[in-house]
């Protein structure tokens, strides 16, 4: 369970303790009440008047107790119910009123939410007397998956229960989203792996050509680069959603960084016949730190190198704003068709798979800048068109 889940768990559990506790005292001190305006045949008159006398600070604190439930029902962000040994909803939280589908007070609880499945939980929770932990669907803008906390508990002897009910639909898309990663990292892992097998069992037949042998041995350095270098981004990225965000901020001298950058990248870019021209400000800072800033302006700047199409220009650029600092990668290559726009810094998302592969590249880059940029409190946006090229860029908050 992550931590999320554990925390949602933890309050859900106080919170049925505390309502659980205010519902049975309150129908406690009610009883005493009454109990106390009830006349005993061979009570005296000053033994009535001592007893009535104990019983009237009851009077000031049932309304005490019924204003905190009431307010503990209104802003309670969980969906809860109380439901009596007929299993009819004697009162609900207004988050429950919100997110469910038209549950109603003093109706069944079958009747109104048409789950047998609750149903049961709240029957089976009250005859043991033991709370009941599910999960089960109901409808609520849609058929959506709950998880559901039954706590019972015996008012004046007769059985009730309180009811939690927690909104999964997001862990579960979040679940399926992970299986569809796993089932693409897979994917990714194996292509470099099959193509190295199969070149290797080429390389053992005893009468292969020379030239044939060489032409292989270059294909097969090629795709185990390619498969280090995405087991490293895989690693990266890993360690950037697992670690605190503050750990992406600091602060660096742009010019510098950036001409060592385009230093490095110098060799790819004569390779891609690109021109690379840096328009970065002296005194400008980016506040990030050291190698987050280094991987940001890396993968964007070899992401246009390697896709802009040769005898393109690739510029860099940066200004100070009102809303930040705003770093722009801008070439004037080949463009984007606007149907790709939108997925571009989705993982394992290729333009054009074909030319990738040829590339050399692993889909993840754009994925990382993203990541980096929002995790930092700023934002990033591309714009292209294509045969008229492409502007990335990111903005953050100094």
């Amino acid at each position: 369970m992550n931590s999320a889940a554990t925390i949602a768990l933890a309050v859900s559990v106080l919170a049925a303790v505390v309502l659980l506790s205010m519902v049975i005292r309150y129908r406690a001190e009610r009883r005493k009440l009454l109990e106390s305006l009830d006349p005993k045949s061979d009570e005296s008159l000053e033994d009535a008047a001592r007893r009535v006398a104990e019983q009237a600070a009851f009077c000031d604190e049932i309304p005490r107790l019924k204003f905190r439930l009431d307010m503990l029902l209104k802003e309670s962000p969980l969906p809860m119910m109380i439901v009596d040994g007929e299993r009819t909803i004697i009162n609900l939280s207004h988050s429950a009123e919100d997110q469910l589908d038209q549950p109603r007070r003093r109706r069944g609880l079958l009747e109104t939410l048409e789950s047998h499945e609750l149903d049961d939980a709240a029957r089976k929770a009250m005859e043991t007397q033991k709370p009941v932990e599910t999960t089960i669907r109901l409808y609520a803008s849609g058929r959506r998956p709950f998880h559901v906390w039954v706590f019972p508990y015996e008012a004046q002897g007769a059985p009730e229960c309180i009811i939690f009910l927690r909104d999964i639909a997001e862990a579960v898309d979040y679940g399926e989203l992970r299986s569809q990663f796993a089932a693409t990292v897979s994917h990714e892992l194996r292509t470099p792996l099959a193509g190295i097998k199969a070149m290797v069992e080429s390389l053992q037949e005893p009468e292969l050509d020379p030239e044939d042998r060489q032409r292989f041995l270059a294909r097969v350095d090629n795709e185990s680069t390619r498969l280090a270098q995405l087991i490293d981004e895989l690693l990266f990225l890993s360690t950037l959603e697992s670690g605190p965000e503050q750990d992406l901020r600091g602060e660096c001298l742009l010019m510098p960084l950036s001409e060592e950058i385009m230093e490095e990248l110098r060799p790819l870019a004569e390779r891609f016949e690109v021109a690379l021209e840096n328009q970065v400000p002296r005194d400008i800072h980016l506040p990030l730190e050291g190698r987050m800033a280094t991987t940001v302006l890396t993968n964007l700047l070899e992401n246009a190198i390697k896709y802009s199409g040769h005898g393109s220009r690739v510029e860099l650029l940066a200004e100070k704003g009102s809303d930040g600092v705003r770093v722009t990668v801008r070439d004037d290559g080949i463009g984007i068709d606007a149907e790709h726009l939108s997925h571009i810094f989705e993982r394992f998302y290729r333009v054009d798979k074909s030319r990738s592969k040829h590339l050399g590249g692993t889909g993840l880059g754009l994925s990382i800048v993203k990541h980096i940029v929002e995790s930092s409190g700023g934002e990033v946006e591309v714009e292209s068109r294509e045969g008229f090229g492409t502007s990335v860029s990111f903005t953050l908050p100094q």
